[in-house]
């Protein structure tokens, strides 16, 4: 019995549609878009062409390209092609996308201090750094009060002076991207206090007075230094550093002590009682007291005045002045010391 060709095809479950002898391609193979990017797909030439994305059909998308923008990022893009009749269907290409977070930057260099609103404050002199964080490393631009500063194009700018500090940049995958910071950087840089050293009579003294004190002879600390006020103990270089109770306090520049005098009694004043909470009475022996004199405080500054009246003891009431430690500078001659007068509570 004779089998007819078409019934032996079909019980060899063969199929009557041929194969294409083609397959389309897609290029480029795995593209990944930066923001605001678009990439256009091609494949080879054919007859005719659909493109599909995520295996929907793109109405109207029946050119050799096509083209896919960064928000197609994440879909899956096919074109199938017709060439003499025979129609073939090309591997999917995802087309994928950087996402990127909002820029930042690193403080580094010196240590800030936040002031009352948090904002960094620095000691004039400090140098801090300010650092744009990967990956927005490139085409940086950086600003000061909202102008762009000149040159700033490193993602390191040094900073030294006060103002409201921000910037732009972009990732090194994608230069074209730039991104603002959106916030200011307020750095307020302040100047230290120095304290001075005044020598009066015997004793050096510090001001304007803090809160704790630490003196040096010749760079080394002084154990009982912790006064205002200290005795010259010897020649040498004398500093000391003071708390003001902030952030900036520099050591004070270094008072010279060349040669000590030695004291001679006649020419110091005899003070009674002292420490005292009311009146003082000053003598200088059998001599009478002439002349002007003033009582100044540890800031070199005058809190009372008077002249001796040029017979006898003299009385100087000091109730009405804060407790604390007090010169008398009188007018007796050149060879006549200061004298001190402690007032208490």
């Amino acid at each position: 019995m004779r089998i007819p060709l078409l019934m032996l095809f079909a019980s060899l479950g063969g199929s009557l549609a041929a194969q294409c002898t083609f397959t389309p391609t897609i290029t480029p193979p795995a593209p990944i878009l930066c923001p605001g990017d678009a990439v256009v797909l091609t494949t080879q030439v054919y007859d005719g062409y659909q493109w599909f994305k995520d295996g929907q059909p793109i109405l109207g998308a029946t050119a050799q390209t096509q083209v896919a923008t960064y928000a197609d990022a994440g879909s899956a893009f096919t074109v199938q092609a017709t060439l003499d009749s025979c129609t073939e269907m090309s591997a999917p290409v995802l087309v994928d996308g950087w996402a990127f977070l909002l820029p930042y930057v690193i403080h580094a260099g010196a240590p800030s201090t936040p002031d009352s609103l948090g904002n960094p404050t620095n000691c004039v002199g400090d140098t801090v750094l300010l650092i744009m964080g990967a990956p927005n490393t490139v085409n940086v631009q950086w600003t000061l009060n909202g102008s762009p500063i000149q040159g700033a194009t490193d993602d390191t700018l040094v900073v030294t002076t006060s103002g409201s500090y921000s910037a732009s940049g972009a990732p090194v995958m994608c230069p074209n991207f730039i991104q603002q910071l959106g916030v200011s950087i307020d750095i307020t840089f302040i100047s230290p206090t120095q304290p001075l050293i005044t020598q009066i009579g015997t004793d050096l003294c510090a001001s304007p007075t803090g809160q704790a004190y630490q003196w040096y002879l010749d760079g080394v600390a002084l154990p009982s230094g912790t006064t205002p006020c200290i005795p010259i103990l010897g020649v040498g270089l004398y500093t000391v550093s003071v708390d003001y109770g902030g952030p900036c306090e520099n050591l004070s520049a270094p008072f010279v002590i060349s040669s000590i005098a030695e004291p001679q009694s006649e020419q110091a004043l005899q003070l009674f009682p002292n420490p005292t909470r009311g009146a003082v009475r000053i003598s200088r022996g059998d001599e009478p007291l002439v002349g002007n004199w003033g009582l100044v405080d540890l800031q070199g500054r005058e809190v009372m005045a008077g002249r001796f009246r040029g017979f006898g003891d003299e009385w100087i009431d000091v109730s009405a002045l804060p407790a604390g430690r007090y010169w008398l500078r009188p007018q007796l001659g050149a060879d006549w010391a200061p004298a001190a007068i402690t007032v208490l509570d």
